[in-house]
């Protein structure tokens, strides 16, 4: 990763030449430290793919890179593949590998022996490598071997191809055979069509292109090519999404394998049922023909029977997940038909295709919904909604979902919502559960956050130059309702102890990051013009329209747009770093331009740090997911995969006893081996894997009531989490929830005080004021109760009524606590009050017969009693000081009287003597 990174800066600085300076400077491929770097775009159709266009190639080599990763963690001995990281700075998506021995020393020092390079030249396989293929992709990944043409290209592609100015050079061909006869071959591969396996001069077999390993997605592919056709009604609801799915980049588009397992293990259930039915009914009518029979004989035969049948459902199980694999070259454009070439095949792939086109239909029409159900009832189960971006990536992937349905899931999510409302509107009995208001704002940022980077991307490769002032620019716009006026302006300068209006020399030369060349910053873009970019994107790429976000009036009037989640979340996917201070987020707005050197508010190109290189390692932990580095070291986490079979063997089998609540002990022991053993292997304690561990050890503790021990795991796991992800991760917060609850636990109320502070702040500021934190408050209010402090109870209860919770029952307890809370401190007519909404709540969600209503009743009559009976004291009391003032004012009267009189009467025994 490191020499990857120190290369791509050379490359960036100018410090090494191309090894093919006759050529563009976008196809420039270069060769430093034994790394092959080359950029990430469609350089033309000479060599062997299934995809066109820039965007399209981006995505084909992240996806690469995925799978490389996959075989890196399958580890299989005689299958090699290439040292991959991809570099994305300024825009530019760099792919850094390393090299086949002996690929540059001609072609006599290598050997391809699967797939083929050249557009134009047949497919090859080699026996060997087609076993181990299947044994690894087809075994494991469920990878289908099929039958494809020999040369798969089209007539049509192939014409162009010979009429392109890089004709591809042909292999050498045998004295009889010509040219139409390769044309009629097939040949059998297991795999993605352009995978290529090459022999290299080291005698190993290393696998290069493995673009995919599941099929592509039907529902992204046009009806008119086979899709699915249900994403055809987008384009008339949404007014930004494209008629149509004529998009090269949606070439790339394929289904997760979670989803694929998943349904595969649904198609298995059912066989499995099917089988035992027809099983069921077998015996049944076996036992009425055999009729009456001993006792002994029946218990034997029954065993027997069950015996027979356990055995019989394993093998047909076993038979049918061997059936259960998919072709992943279905879909693909510019493919020649084997229809007139093998019949067989043709019927085949017709089955292969309606079988992907299920599972799509699965995906849209049964995970989704399902997934919208399980957050509107997460609350019921224990299933927490993601807080921030990368949790909500891997929540969804959990299940398959790629982030292409973000759109749909918003616009099953405002449905929902929309009926929440309507519910509530007609004042009719409501469900317990409600759409929490948190989960559209979070999927609505990640939509922008992704799409803005694109948009960002597009606007640096324009420009050519980047610079602080596009960025910063950008980023005003996105984070803002509109822009200022120069009248405005004016006037919050004048206010500013520190104008930003007009930049010093110092700030100027700050201003331009140079790629390369000396060109200007382009005229900047205005406010309306970046969110329309940025609404077209999340069009096209999620075809969904903007209801929270966006540069409408009606839009920004909901005032639930999350602009500091979003500004961070674009920043994180960006690699950009900002001065820390305080910005004036969904405000008026100043972008900097029009030829002047202006700074832009509320981000002035100052307040550009430094833009970070994104980086995905092919043995990452990270995975699927870029991570910001430096270019210097010292940020950044790029942590390897612990390829030991002892570690993962342990871990496992630690989590399986703590999970069922056994061998607490031996569970401990062997958490702290593993995290013994990942130590040695990494020398650092700052991995993922050593971070799982710790909190899995602090849970176990915790469990055996030795909590000394669990908040010291806990502590660690916080500082590992931190060092890893940053203070402001899900990580973090999941790992402050666990300190604050163990210090609750020891009694220690300010210290878990704290900890619950930092998960609310954390809450907010990642996921928005709607985040499900009212059962926080709640606990912290009650913590205060346990603790004697009634008025600080009071405060959190307080906020925690105002905290809209997706479960209404939670809000009938947090109601009623608050109502006792005012009982303590002797507020009767308060806490009537809130009883009073508490019985309102219970009588529309269970009716007035239920047992909760009519508890609610009881404590609402008597909270009207004691406030009854208060008023009543007040009054006598009130009386009573009545009196008593009146008393106190004729004594008062009585006795001014009477010194009036002394006073008189002290006058004119002064005149006398003065007389």
């Amino acid at each position: 990763g490191d020499a990857a990174l120190l290369g791509v800066k050379a490359i960036f600085d100018g410090f090494i030449t191309p090894m093919n300076t006759h050529e563009s400077s976008r196809s420039h491929v270069y060769l430093h430290n034994n790394i092959f770097f080359s950029r990430a775009i469609d350089i033309g159709m000479d060599t062997f793919k299934t995809y066109k266009g820039d965007n399209a190639a981006r995505k084909s080599a992240s996806r690469d890179l995925t799978n490389i990763n996959l075989l890196h963690r399958l580890d299989m001995p005689e299958i090699h593949t290439l040292g991959m990281v991809i570099v994305e700075y300024m825009g530019v998506r760099v792919v850094c590998q390393s090299i086949i021995p002996g690929i540059l020393h001609g072609e006599k020092s290598h050997t391809l022996a699967y797939g083929t390079i050249d557009a134009r030249n047949p497919l090859k396989r080699d026996d060997k490598i087609h076993e181990l293929a299947e044994e690894m992709f087809g075994e494991i990944c469920m990878v289908a071997t099929r039958t494809v043409p020999a040369t798969p290209l089209t007539e049509e592609r192939m014409e162009a191809l010979k009429n392109s100015p890089l004709y591809p050079m042909q292999e050498e061909k045998k004295e009889n055979e010509e040219e139409e006869e390769v044309g009629k071959k097939t040949v059998d591969i297991c795999g993605p069509i352009e995978m290529k396996a090459i022999l290299g001069s080291d005698k190993r077999k290393y696998i290069l292109d493995c673009t995919r390993l599941t099929p592509r997605d039907a529902n992204w592919v046009g009806k008119e090519n086979g899709g699915t056709g249900l994403l055809d009604a987008d384009a008339k609801k949404n007014k930004n999404t494209p008629s149509n799915l004529d998009d090269d980049e949606w070439v790339t588009s394929v289904l997760r394998p979670e989803l694929v397992s998943s349904y595969a293990e649904s198609k298995v259930g059912k066989h499995l049922s099917k089988l035992i039915k027809e099983e069921e009914d077998l015996l049944k009518g076996e036992n009425a023909a055999t009729g009456d029979d001993t006792s002994t004989n029946k218990s034997e035969s029954k065993a027997k029977q069950l015996a027979e049948k356990r055995a019989k459902l394993e093998k047909a199980e076993k038979e049918y997940i061997k059936t259960l694999k998919y072709n992943v070259n279905v879909f693909l454009p510019d493919m020649r038909p084997i229809e007139d070439l093998d019949k067989e095949a043709y019927e085949q792939l017709k089955k292969d295709e309606e079988e992907v086109r299920n599972i799509s239909r699965y995906l849209l029409e049964t995970v989704l919904p399902k997934v919208t159900a399980a957050i509107r009832i997460g609350s019921e189960h224990g299933l927490s909604i993601p807080v921030e971006g990368v949790s909500l990536t891997e929540f969804i992937h959990q299940y398959g979902i790629n982030c292409r349905y973000l759109g749909r899931l918003a616009e099953l999510t405002a449905e929902e919502e929309a009926k929440d409302i309507a519910d509530e509107k007609q004042e009719v009995k409501v469900t317990r559960q409600r759409m929490p208001l948190c989960w559209l704002e979070i999927l609505e940022c990640e939509m922008v956050a992704r799409a803005a980077k694109h948009v960002l991307n597009s606007y640096m490769i324009e420009e050519g130059v980047p610079s602080a002032k596009l960025v910063a620019s950008f980023l005003s716009a996105v984070i803002s309702t509109e822009e200022e006026s120069a009248s405005e302006t004016e006037l919050r300068m004048s206010k500013s102890q520190h104008s930003q209006g007009t930049l010093s020399e110092d700030d100027t030369s700050a201003l331009v990051m140079l790629i390369d060349g000396d060109a200007s910053p382009a005229d900047q873009r205005g406010r309306l013009e970046i969110w329309s970019d940025i609404e077209r994107e999340v069009g096209r790429r999620f075809r969904y329209t903007l209801s929270l976000y966006g540069h409408t009036k009606s839009n920004v009037s909901k005032g639930r747009a999350l602009y500091l989640p979003l500004l961070r979340r674009i920043c994180q996917r960006s690699g950009i770093r900002l001065v820390g201070k305080r910005y004036d987020l969904g405000g008026k707005c100043l972008i900097g331009g029009n030829g002047r050197l202006t700074a832009s508010y509320p981000i002035a190109p100052t307040d550009i740090v430094d833009i970070l290189p994104l980086v995905k390692h092919s043995a990452s932990v990270a995975g699927e997911s870029f991570v910001p580095c430096s270019f210097n070291g010292g940020l950044g986490s790029l942590s390897l995969h612990v390829l030991l079979n002892d570690v993962k063997m342990i871990y496992d089998a630690a989590h399986t006893r703590l999970s069922q609540g056994v061998e607490l002990p031996i569970a401990l022991e062997y958490l702290n081996e593993t995290t013994a053993l990942c130590q040695r292997v990494v020398e650092t304690t700052f991995h993922p894997q050593i971070q799982k561990c710790l909190k899995l050890t602090a849970t176990a503790y915790a469990n055996s009531k030795d909590l000394d021990l669990a908040l010291a795991a806990a502590e660690k796991s916080l500082t590992v989490s931190v060092a890893l992800h940053g203070f402001d991760s899900s990580e973090a917060y999941n790992a402050h929830v666990a300190m604050s609850d163990i210090y609750f636990a020891q009694g220690k109320i300010a210290e878990g005080m704290k900890h619950y502070r930092a998960v609310l702040f954390l809450g907010e500021a990642l996921a928005g004021p709607n985040y499900s934190l009212a059962a926080l408050y709640f606990n912290i209010g009650r913590q205060y109760v346990e603790a004697g402090r009634h008025e600080d109870a009071l405060r959190f209860y307080e906020v925690a009524t105002k905290k809209r919770n997706q479960d209404r029952v939670i809000d009938g307890v947090i109601a009623r606590q608050y109502s006792l809370a005012l009982v303590r401190l002797e507020r009767f007519k308060e806490a009537f009050d809130c009883e009073k909404n508490t019985f309102g709540l219970y009588s529309a969600l269970y009716g007035e017969e239920h047992d909760r209503t009519k508890e609610s009743a009881k404590y609402m009559k008597h909270f009207m009693t004691l406030a009854v009976n208060q008023s009543r004291l007040q009054q006598q009391k009130d009386k009573d000081n009545a009196k008593s003032s009146a008393a106190d004012a004729i004594a008062n009267q009585l006795l001014a009287a009477e010194d009036a009189r002394a006073a008189r009467k002290n006058k004119k025994a002064n005149k006398r003597r003065s007389k």
